[in-house]
């Protein structure tokens, strides 16, 4: 087998091939100054695991053009942020699914497909060959020797932050909305007092910061000491980062299923382990 690094994922590539002992395929990708992108690859007559995340639409046209120069060759893509997945239902009569639309396209020509901390239970039900990767535990490692505690901005998210804080071994909790009056909403803790500890808002994405940044103002409101974030996916979409780091959250941590200046949590072990269990070598 012989890995890939797609445009968006150079680094997670790069990592896997080690974990997997597989050498790097050489390939050239360029853009035309219309806008059009281009790829071509070595000749290869082996397995191939292709790695690309899909942040845009770019990224998505890019990983099309890989799997068509790959023709004749078993592939396992891996898409270690898979945009679009958002839009995992039709919420206006007329809209199409994207996350379908997308997971068609690519399994079309491919064996399996291999995602971390897919959006939603929903998006994960348009695939035929999805293999998950749960980044919470390799989050939770991360933070193992440290004195947090845990805190996921809602219910939602509750079961991931569950898992995170198990490996990380600290109290966890979520935040909880109760409806005061028809104007009014108070966000708490639901049982733990963070008053002078240091906190740690758990989510799987940022993507515009919105939520990160009310959960930060609730949990200093409370008392909190310090508070981090730390997500699998960061987009950072609309400039996030400095909404973040403005509102008084201290450090963001994040896996490098998308290649930011805060990944500094690999998942690329635990992606090498999906791929071992598929059978090529």
């Amino acid at each position: 087998m012989k890995v890939l690094c797609g445009p968006a994922s150079p680094s997670l590539g790069k990592k896997l091939s080690s974990f997997l002992g597989a050498e790097l395929l050489q390939c050239e990708f360029k853009r035309f100054p219309d806008g059009e992108v281009y790829v071509r690859i070595d000749e290869v007559d082996e397995p191939v695991t292709v790695v690309q995340s899909v942040c845009s639409a770019e990224d998505f046209i890019f990983l099309t053009l890989i799997l068509d120069a790959l023709e004749g060759v078993d592939k396992i893509v891996v898409v270690p942020y898979f945009g679009y997945a958002r839009q995992d239902r039709k919420f206006k009569e007329g809209e199409s699914i994207s996350i379908r639309a997308l997971a068609r396209a690519i399994e079309s020509d491919a064996e399996k497909i291999v995602s971390v901390n897919i959006h939603s239970q929903m998006a994960k039900n348009h695939f035929r060959r999805l293999i998950e990767v749960d980044a919470m535990p390799v989050i939770g490692e991360n933070f193992k020797e440290d004195d947090i505690v845990m805190i996921s901005p809602d219910m939602g998210s509750l079961k991931r932050v569950e898992i995170a804080a198990k490996y990380a071994g600290c109290d966890f909790d979520y935040l909880e909305k109760k409806r005061i009056d028809a104007d009014r909403v108070e966000i708490s803790p639901k049982e733990i007092n963070v008053e002078n500890r240091r906190v740690l808002i758990v989510d799987d994405i940022i993507s515009t910061g919105g939520t990160i940044v009310e959960a930060s103002r609730v949990l200093k409101s409370f008392g909190a000491k310090r508070v981090e974030a730390v997500c699998v996916h960061a987009v950072f979409a609309n400039f996030a980062l400095n909404k973040l780091y403005n509102a008084g959250v201290e450090e963001v941590t994040s896996t490098d299923t998308v290649e930011k200046i805060t990944s500094r949590i690999s998942v690329a072990e635990e992606i090498a382990e999906k791929i071992k269990n598929i059978g090529y070598s």
